[in-house]
């Protein structure tokens, strides 16, 4: 500790170790009739500036810092429950929490005081782990020239009920607008992903001079390597011909090269932030397309501005797209189905499920090599698995339909239960009959 000691003519001595000892020293010397000091030895001996000791001398005193609380306090709960360890919802950024609490409450506090609010409270910020950074070299290309697509897969997402679904979110990036477009399915099969680009195609209103893709299967017989270009699947490659773009796929094991699409994933994630408290598959779609809306409205930090502005400009330079023939033959198939008084509707000779406000109307099915889209007025109401059973319930519906038979409601879901198990063993013994009579 630095000591300065002052030898006074009243047989005093004055020990200045820090800067809020200077004004004891001011008066010592003004009571003694003794000169100022010098404040530039002071200054050395007390590791400061020399203007810093001036100040203090004259008696400058810092303003008391007051433990003043925070407006996110009055968050503290929700924030608490939703990063707690048992929550289902999960925020893999600090800025998806920040996102989920404006688009959810509604929250008027700034990005960067929540993320001090964070540091601040240890049980937060142990929460979210820091992240590696794949670095990729920065490259540009030129309106309307090229797009990269991606699949971010196998999430695993529950409802507010406890149904379980896999889903995986097909994205396409324009090259140079950075937009972006992002749609859910329940499988990335070949059939899913020319819908995806058919429809994508439609929506922005033309078709690039490139796409880059990655390996799978579903678009490459033989990956790309250093040595080799691969083999593009036959029927891809001709779904590229009828589009009119040239298909780029990246070298396995590269994935920066298509960093455009790659790095956006991370907000594609946001989906996850409402694991387990939605109700539908049609709210599961309508929070998928508020996310990408955006975050095609947020200023993109590669271009200064918002994709959806760039995008305006990047649209005048698309090739045109192709006749509707073949835009309609490479899109999932939609048949218009009625629904009857038991709340089903028969898609090859197999009936399926739909909520009961929907009895006696006509409803939209998409169909996938695996799966039912069920639409009402464009609206996702229910997605099916495409099934051998005769039957297919889908629960929540059951109890829907049960729900408006009976008047005693007390009862209603044990009888629920007991019929959906009936319903099932219904199921069986036809699946049953019907392999025998097949082995006959």
């Amino acid at each position: 500790m630095v000591k300065i000691i002052f030898n006074l003519n009243i047989n005093t001595d004055l020990v200045i170790d820090c800067l809020e000892d200077l004004p004891k020293l001011k008066i010592f010397l003004e009571v003694n009739q003794l000169d100022k000091p010098n404040f530039s030895k002071l200054a050395r001996e007390l590791g400061v500036d020399r203007r810093t000791a001036k100040k203090y001398y004259e008696g400058f005193r810092p303003k008391e810092t007051r433990n003043k609380g925070s407006k996110i306090d009055e968050y503290y709960e929700v924030i608490s429950k939703l990063l707690c360890e048992n929550s289902p919802q999960k925020f893999v950024y600090k800025s998806h929490l920040y996102r989920f609490l404006k688009r959810e409450y509604d929250v008027e506090f700034s990005r960067s005081n929540l993320n001090y609010y964070i540091l601040k409270h240890e049980k937060f910020s142990n929460y979210f782990k820091p992240k590696g950074n794949n670095k990729a070299i920065k490259t540009e290309t030129e309106f309307g020239k090229q797009a990269q697509f991606d699949w971010k897969e196998k999430l695993r997402f529950q409802f507010r009920s406890g149904e379980v679904i896999i889903i995986n979110i097909a994205s396409l990036v324009l090259s140079a607008s950075r937009f972006k477009i992002w749609r859910i399915y329940l499988s990335v099969d070949q059939s899913c992903i020319l819908d995806f680009l058919t429809r994508t195609f439609e929506l922005i209103g033309g078709v690039p001079k490139e796409i880059i893709i990655d390996n799978a299967t579903t678009m490459m017989i033989k990956s790309r390597n250093y040595k080799t270009s691969g083999k593009i699947h036959s029927k891809f490659e001709q779904f590229s011909k009828d589009f009119n773009f040239k298909v780029k796929p990246c070298i396995a094991g590269r994935p920066q090269t298509k960093a455009k699409v790659e790095n956006p994933m991370r907000i594609i994630e946001e989906i996850m932030n409402y694991n387990g408290i939605l109700d539908s598959y049609e709210e599961l779609y309508e929070k998928m397309n508020k996310i990408n809306d955006e975050a095609n409205l947020r200023v993109c930090q590669a271009i200064n501005l918002p994709p959806v502005f760039v995008f305006k400009k990047e649209k005048e330079h698309l090739q045109p797209l192709p006749n509707n023939r073949i835009c309609s033959y490479y899109k999932t198939k939609t048949t218009k189905i009625d629904v009857n008084l038991n709340s089903l509707f028969k898609y090859q000779n197999k009936s399926y499920s739909v909520p009961s406000e929907f009895i006696g109307k006509k409803v939209s099915v998409h169909a996938t090599e695996k799966n039912l889209y069920v639409y009402y007025n464009k609206e996702l109401i229910t997605v099916h698995e495409i099934s051998n059973d005769i039957l297919n319930y889908n629960q929540s519906h059951h109890l829907d339909m049960v729900n408006n038979t009976f008047s005693k409601k007390e009862k209603v879901e044990d009888y629920a239960r007991m019929h959906f198990k009936e319903l099932e063993k219904f199921n069986e013994q036809i699946s049953k009959v019907i392999r025998e009579s097949k082995k006959t």
